[in-house]
């Protein structure tokens, strides 16, 4: 079975067939990348065995992976709207990008620069429905899709820390279309490509490009 789930098409089959032609499949940062999140897993072990929420996937996990991926990131900024609407993160390529944002926060050109805002759920706990603690269900990839349109970002990840799927503004509204891969099963695999699949998308080189241009994920998606 393949490694990745091309869900709706949100990427050409036929690119993401060439996606092992690309230089950055062979880049030492994938290695490099994978051995400090294989550590961060080991250390991490027992997650796998508990239920942890929200707060804690983000603090013991999620967090650590995106500093490890080489992200810049932003926690809980208010896009703008008539909603409070807070994405857990915001995804710069470096702190270049985030420093030259951050005077603008609260308005949609704090978002300009962003590589992607992110939606997290508890750990292991479902991408399609979620029960918050008043016992009220609802589909995170609804509030995902919000966060596109406030704050005008083109991509958007959604994670329960294993799994991680991403969407793209023009087409997070139907839910049904997005690249995903489980991270864990990827690092826990004897197959470095399972791993590259993850990497070729979700990390600064995907969405950003190697030099902030040329991003793996629009060769894949225009």
């Amino acid at each position: 079975m393949p490694a990745y789930q091309n869900a709706g098409d949100l990427f050409y089959s036929d690119r993401l067939g060439q996606i092992s032609t690309y230089p950055e499949w062979t880049s030492d940062k994938l290695e490099q990348t994978r051995r400090t999140l294989e550590e961060l897993l080991e250390k991490r072990d027992a997650m796998t065995e508990e239920e942890f929420n929200r707060g804690q996937t983000n603090y013991y996990w999620t967090s650590y992976v995106l500093r490890r991926l080489g992200f810049c990131h932003s926690c809980s900024e208010r896009a703008p709207g008539e909603t409070d609407t807070r994405p857990d993160y915001t995804l710069f390529y470096d702190s270049t990008d985030f420093f030259r944002a951050r005077d603008y926060r609260g308005s949609r050109d704090f978002f300009a620069q962003a590589l992607a805002v992110i939606r997290s759920v508890g750990w292991g706990e479902s991408l399609d429905e979620v029960t918050d603690e008043e016992g009220n269900a609802g589909n995170p990839a609804v509030e995902l899709d919000r966060y596109l349109r406030d704050t005008g970002v083109s991509w958007g990840i959604l994670t329960n820390g294993q799994q991680w799927r991403l969407y793209h503004r023009d087409t997070s509204g139907l839910l049904s279309t997005y690249y995903e891969v489980d991270l864990v099963e990827a690092l826990k695999s004897n197959d470095l490509n399972d791993f590259r699949y993850f990497w070729m998308v979700f990390s600064p080189s995907g969405l950003g490009g190697s030099n902030r241009g040329d991003a793996i994920v629009n060769r894949l998606y225009d």
